[in-house]
């Protein structure tokens, strides 16, 4: 990563950071990883679907009492396998009733991406936010940034989430690291698992191949898996397919992973929601993907521990 690259990621998480100087006082330095890593996962959601919330709205009004199952259809219309029928953003919640507002808007989420709120305990959150009276000006600092992936790249997002997840760790005196795997030792064993299947890969135009990941944390290797290929079109007729599997112990990092790969799709099953592959657990305990068995297997235990 070059050195400029580098201060974007951070300049742009200390941005988001700075929503702890809003709740300083009302809540402990504990806290703040909840508070703001949710929100810019609300906010990261809410960019994507922005150009075509007026239509999926308008579309859920006209159709929820027919009696037909909009769910393909909203998913279509915007283009991922999620979607929000809410006639709120962060930036319309208002400043009177913004609780009820804000849990109508989580709510309207498809079950895919509400289930990332219901792992930070978001209701609660904001429920405690609001009696605080911090609710409604962290609603109006996030809205104010763009964290839409043409703006903010899928690399650039990973090291943002990264970059808050170390800073949450620091504030509490915890091992940060133990959550981390470095940015470097990620490219460079994804480059090792693949590249020697280069030739695989254009002797059989479109193969598809499955990458699992048993502790994929914010799901680094398995995006870098997926980037691997997608960098490398121009020299395939039809470039592979990698499907991402994985799981993760720490319900925070399982939820920024899940949103990652809602932000995911394949040209080849554009409706496939990738997130169903992500599961949550101990996979020394239950193992969510014992009877299933997959092409490639890359994974780091805790880097921090011995």
């Amino acid at each position: 990563m070059s050195q400029d690259t580098n201060k974007i990621n951070t300049s742009l998480a200390d941005f988001i950071w700075k929503n702890a100087d809003d709740l300083w006082g009302n809540f402990r330095h504990v806290e703040f990883g909840k508070i703001i890593l949710p929100f810019t996962l609300l906010r990261r959601l809410e960019c994507v679907l922005e150009p075509t919330r007026e239509e999926v709205v308008k579309t859920f009004g006209n159709l929820k009492d027919s009696g037909i199952d909009t769910d393909i259809i909203l998913r279509q219309q915007t283009g991922f396998p999620f979607y929000n029928t809410s006639e709120y953003s962060l930036q319309s919640l208002g400043a009177t009733r913004t609780r009820q507002n804000l849990e109508d808007y989580i709510a309207q989420f498809s079950d895919n991406a509400r289930v990332i709120f219901e792992q930070f305990d978001f209701a609660n959150t904001i429920a405690r936010m609001d009696r605080a009276g911090v609710l409604y000006k962290i609603c109006q600092n996030f809205a104010a940034i763009d964290l839409h992936p043409d703006a903010v790249p899928e690399r650039v997002m990973s090291n943002v989430y990264e970059h808050l997840i170390r800073k949450f760790g620091a504030e509490v005196n915890e091992a940060a690291e133990d959550f981390m795997t470095p940015r470097d030792v990620v490219h460079l064993a994804i480059e090792l698992l693949l590249d020697p299947d280069d030739q695989l890969f254009i002797d059989n135009p479109g193969l598809i191949r499955t990458l699992y990941d048993p502790t994929c944390g914010t799901g680094g290797f398995l995006s870098d898996g997926m980037e691997h290929v997608n960098n490398l079109r121009d020299r395939y007729s039809i470039a592979p397919v990698i499907i991402p599997y994985g799981q993760e112990l720490e319900p925070e990092t399982h939820a920024v992973c899940l949103a990652g790969m809602l932000l995911k799709t394949l040209e080849t099953d554009p409706g496939r929601d990738l997130s169903k592959n992500i599961k949550l657990g101990s996979t020394l305990s239950a193992d969510k993907h014992r009877t299933e068995k997959f092409h490639y297997c890359v994974s780091n235990p805790p880097f921090g521990k011995k």
